[in-house]
């Protein structure tokens, strides 16, 4: 290929060159599309849980007080894997923002199946 004046895709990073790297670096691109900055997560993560209370009818500081009413724990966890699995907010900060610790939100997060 180098004779014939071609060139390669590759990059230090990746061990391999040509389509696996382009592939890597295509996948790479796309996670951090998905990041966002500290006030996007934190707007996002108040638009979602304020969408979820409306939705349901309960009390948003309710939710965030760590209640174990039922109709609340279902929420919350709706809220939780919505915040991780779609957006990719750390565990830590749903587990923050709705008023339960982070194992707490694992335990949902494996309960469901996910």
């Amino acid at each position: 290929m180098r004779t014939r004046g071609g060139r390669v895709l590759t990059d230090e990073r990746i061990l391999g060159g040509g389509d696996f790297a382009e592939k890597v670096l295509k996948e790479a691109d796309e996670k951090v599309h998905y990041q966002f900055t500290a006030d996007e997560r934190r707007s996002r993560i108040a638009a979602v849980i304020q969408e979820a209370c409306d939705q349901e009818g309960i009390n948003e500081k309710e939710l965030r007080m760590g209640s174990r009413r039922g109709q609340i724990s279902t929420v919350r966890s709706d809220i939780a894997r919505r915040l991780v699995k779609e957006y990719g907010i750390p565990l830590a900060e749903v587990a923050r923002q709705v008023g339960v610790t982070t194992s707490a939100i694992s335990n949902m997060l494996r309960r469901d199946g996910e």
